[in-house]
């Protein structure tokens, strides 16, 4: 009742309220971020043309902009002109935008014309394998779920064919190789659910409605971005609205969420952003949707918030996001299983995450500014499972996990602008990371597999696996540089280092990217990148018990994982918004952590399911390879039709410690991705103020099926449990991953407030992909589980 005498009111101040909108926000210089006066800003598809010039503190309002979507040209002499396209003005919420200009390094006054579209990225020192993503995408593409993991599982080069989960596979790596970094603050696994040493997770935390357009990397990153392997997010969070206060509610499958923004004072352009979201799951389990979990309903709730302090030198932000999750899988509750869960177990586990950042850019001038950040992140897991005892039908204690990790940090970085030619960016991340990690096994029964050797055990007794407390430092202090030697030619080089005091490791890391911009179509790139990461840090405490009753920590000494890598690109652009991308790539991993006994294991294949079990002992004496071709032809939104087709080809095979070379889990070989979409935009009536547009996004995905490791079936029988023959493993791959997921949205501006009703069936055509399989015990056969099938989601939006 609550919710319906809401919406009959704001209905009505819809109807009674003027329509008035406009544009506003700053332009800086894009490698000092001093403000630039005078410059132009104006509407360029509007007639007569509207616009603005920037003060003193480049700062800009162009007013009484009809509502649509419009391209936005601005200009300063001695800098690219640049124009933003597809720009969308809604009634609900005022366009505000942070433009930033490259001077140009010409020595007349020529200007030169540069398209800010998504094959250029926030980050000019990235070379290859990088682009721009705008928010607005991860809420219009099929199947993204508001989820920018998911939505950039679109783009060449990334797979994700698990639909419980938004982990990203890129290049073959493991998506334990993702960085992801948040207002220059490297974060933990941003996801519900999602346990400590893993990137993906059922439910992203990442709302897209704080976030601003942000850059994601897949390969040969900039010097700045270490302790990865497969690929960066480098995300920002968006100020508030520092005007005009604006509210956002919104309802579905993500939960209900309320957001608040506005000016804390005017004058000063100061302001907050707040947003509470708590989920909805339950409603939708009792509508009939299966969303895998079978009859358990999964609980969460998470919130962000940023405060903004503009001033003439610079600004501070003071952020922070949380989010606590918990789930309860209990067998005996279950009808029909779920995707998280074996029979015969009872699993419950919950986890929370809190960051929080404190940051200061000052400009010693229009050339130089300083950058310090302190930041704190701590994640909480507790994990309990209990097994069947099929003899006294009760479900007896296995394991208990109660772990957590964070870290304090102060990254400093510092940009200098020698000229319109030289560019130097130097800074380091330093990180007090501490651990308090305790987890352990009842052996009770003495067939159960840690991958992939098996305890030897004796009857009801618990061994600890991990008890640690205490504390460390990871430090990693890079430099950059930029030259320009003319408007077409660029050079991009640094050195990225980090180390480890926990073990004294240390690596140095070589950077070097060329792109060649030969003419207005075509565009060539090389470079090449020596990246490091530590190993799961939970590797490093695990606990063996030696002969003689003493604990030992035998993989204190491990070192690093190093990957090289080699890409070379191509990019041609066919007209204005149109543009073909090929991208060939080789990377060639070694030092990797493979089980000091002889047999397959190697960490490389660690993230592919929920089992994060691994050997005792660990050595750095295995190597893996991944190498490829991908190809993009996009068309960027234009007249409101866009298309995006990947395609990946690709080899992934890495070595354990038995010397055989052999496909990684994640080596599917091929991934093809089609995605097309066209918005409408319908005229008002005469004498009515709103504008409505709907959108229609069809998206197809095919993958080379995961790879597996079979099953024993005769040793299953023998002991009553899974057993798997690792002499066979991933050698064979499941049946390719085929999904179909379309999206409809309806949008309806208002006076003053803006509506949106969408609905996403994900999975269109109720194919069956295999997810997992496994033995039955009740059977004495393999049985297997599949993945959601058709789920319809809807959605309710409404800014005012």
């Amino acid at each position: 009742m609550r919710l319906v005498i809401f919406t009959i009111t704001i209905l009505f101040i819809q109807t009674i309220i003027g329509q008035e909108q406009s544009i506003r926000g700053i332009v800086l210089d894009k490698d000092s971020q001093f403000p630039l006066v005078g410059a132009n800003v104006i509407v360029t598809d509007i007639t007569p043309i509207i616009g603005a010039a920037t003060d003193f503190d480049g700062r800009f309002k162009v007013e009484n902009v009809p509502l649509g979507r419009h391209s936005i040209k601005v200009s300063y002499i001695g800098y690219e002109t640049q124009t933003l396209s597809n720009q969308e003005i809604t009634a609900g919420k005022e366009l505000i935008l942070n433009i930033e200009l490259q001077e140009s390094i010409l020595m007349d006054e020529v200007i030169v014309e540069a398209r800010q579209e998504k094959d250029k990225t926030i980050n000019k020192m990235a070379s290859v394998s990088a682009r721009t993503f705008s928010i607005e995408e991860s809420m219009r593409y099929a199947g993204s779920l508001n989820d920018v993991s998911r939505m950039a599982q679109n783009f060449a080069g990334v797979q994700g064919a698990d639909d419980s989960r938004n982990d990203i596979v890129i290049r073959g790596n493991s998506p334990t190789g993702v960085l992801y970094r948040l207002e220059d603050v490297d974060i933990p696994n941003p996801n519900h659910f999602a346990l400590n040493g893993t990137t993906g997770g059922p439910v992203s935390i990442l709302n897209n409605n704080v976030l601003d357009n942000s850059d994601f990397m897949t390969g040969a990153f900039p010097a700045e971005y270490g302790n990865a392997l497969a690929g960066v997010f480098d995300l920002k969070l968006r100020s508030g609205n520092n005007q005009n206060h604006e509210f956002l509610g919104q309802f579905g499958f993500n939960g209900i969420e309320l957001m608040a923004e506005g000016p804390i004072n005017k004058e000063k352009y100061s302001s907050y952003l707040v947003d509470y979201r708590y989920s909805t799951l339950k409603l939708f389990q009792l509508l009939g949707l299966n969303f895998g979990t079978g009859t358990a309903v999964p609980d969460y709730s998470d919130g962000f918030f940023k405060l903004s302090f503009p001033n003439e030198k610079g600004k501070t932000d003071f952020w922070g996001l949380g989010g606590v999750s918990n789930v309860a899988f209990l067998d005996s509750e279950q009808e029909g299983g779920n995707l998280f869960q074996e029979g015969g177990e009872d699993l419950f586990f919950n986890s929370k995450i809190g960051v929080t950042g404190l940051s200061n850019t000052y400009r010693f001038n229009e050339k130089s500014y300083l950058k310090t950040t302190l930041s704190m992140d701590a994640t909480f897991n507790q994990l309990a499972r209990n097994y069947l005892d099929t003899t006294t039908k009760n479900y007896d204690p296995n394991y208990r996990n109660t772990s957590t990790e964070g870290k304090q940090s102060l990254n400093i970085i510092y940009n200098y602008k020698i000229s319109s030619r030289h560019l130097i960016k130097v800074g380091s991340y330093n990180y007090r990371r501490f651990f308090n990690l305790s987890d352990s096994v009842n052996i009770k029964k003495d067939s159960i597999q840690i991958a992939p050797s098996t305890y030897k055990v004796t009857p009801e007794r618990w061994v600890t696996l991990t008890d640690f407390k205490g504390a460390t430092y990871f430090i990693q202090p890079f430099i950059q540089w930029q030259f320009r030697a003319n408007e077409k030619l660029t050079f991009n080089t640094g050195i990225h280092s980090q180390f480890f005091t926990y073990n004294n490791q240390y690596a140095v890391e070589p950077r070097v990217g060329l792109k060649w911009e030969a003419n207005a179509k075509n565009i060539f790139s090389l470079a090449y990148g020596l990246h490091n990461q530590l190993p799961t840090t939970r590797l490093f405490f695990r606990e063996v018990e030696a002969p003689d009753g003493t604990k030992v920590i035998p993989n204190k000494n491990l070192e690093m994982i190093q990957s090289q890598h080699f890409v070379a690109g191509y990019d041609r652009n066919i007209g204005k918004h149109t543009r073909i991308k090929t991208e060939v790539y080789y990377q060639l991993l070694s030092n990797v952590p493979v089980d000091v006994n002889t047999n397959t294991y190697s960490v490389l294949n660690f993230g592919a399911n929920f089992d994060l079990s691994f050997p005792d002992t660990l050595v750095n004496d295995g190597s893996g390879t991944n190498y490829g071709v991908e190809i993009t032809l996009e068309r960027f939104l234009n007249r409101g039709f866009y298309y995006l087709f990947t395609t990946s080809l690709y080899q992934s095979t890495y070595k354990g410690s038995d010397g055989v070379e052999r496909n990684t889990v994640f080596n599917g070989n091929y991934t093809f991705n089609a995605l097309i979409g066209k918005e409408f935009f319908f005229k008002p009536k005469e004498g009515k103020v709103s504008k409505s547009s709907l959108l229609i996004d069809l998206k197809g995905t095919l993958n080379g099926g995961q790879r597996y490791v079979p099953i024993d079936i005769e040793s299953s029988k023998a002991v009553g449990q899974t057993v798997y023959d690792y002499n066979q493993a991933f050698a064979n791959r499941y049946p390719d991953y085929l999904r179909m997921d379309f999206k409809i949205g309806f949008k309806k501006n208002g006076a003053k407030i803006t509506q949106e009703w969408s609905i996403n069936i994900q999975n269109l055509t109720n194919r069956k992909n295999v997810f997992t399989e496994g033995y039955s015990n009740a059977t004495k056969s393999i049985v297997t589980r599949y993945q959601t099938g058709l789920l319809p989601i809807v959605q309710y939006k409404i800014w005012f």
